[in-house]
């Protein structure tokens, strides 16, 4: 099985494991990466620190686009990921995708005022804002899914 986490266009992790879902994903077989200074620093870092098998990392407690992604992948590998929205669309009246949203969050849009700018999710009925408010807040540790240490 392949994990992949990323921000598109910029930074990647992909984990290849021996399990068959991400309830068991198994041990790690093969770690692929690309992105930014910042977060190639970090990989190195937390290799150096804590060994290779990156399911034993500590989650990172920051909320910067690297420590989201190293966060998501390392909940992955212990089947701990649940993602607050599981619906493909979260703005029905703008057809806007979850993932646009996610993306954004990840990007820097801590807010769902910046969200909207940024995506124009929650611009007409606004019904959706609180899905918009759940995927932010999950993604920054604040909800009882314990995205952070």
């Amino acid at each position: 099985m392949v994990i992949k986490v990323e921000l598109e266009g910029r930074d990647f992790l992909q984990v290849e494991c021996e399990g068959e879902n991400l309830q068991t994903p198994g041990r790690v077989l093969k770690v692929d990466m690309k992105g930014c200074t910042e977060f190639m620093e970090m990989m190195q870092k937390m290799k150096r620190h804590f060994g290779a098998d990156l399911s034993k990392w500590p989650l990172p407690e920051s909320n910067d686009h690297s420590s989201m992604l190293l966060r998501e992948m390392i909940l992955k590998l212990r089947g701990e990921w649940k993602f607050p929205y599981e619906e493909a669309e979260v703005c029905h009246c703008r057809t806007v995708a979850t993932h646009t949203v996610d993306q954004a969050v990840i990007a820097g849009a801590h807010t769902p005022e910046v969200v909207t700018r940024q995506t124009s999710a929650s611009t007409a009925c606004g019904t959706c804002r609180p899905e918009v408010q759940k995927i932010i807040d999950y993604r920054l540790g604040k909800t009882p899914g314990k995205v952070s240490a």
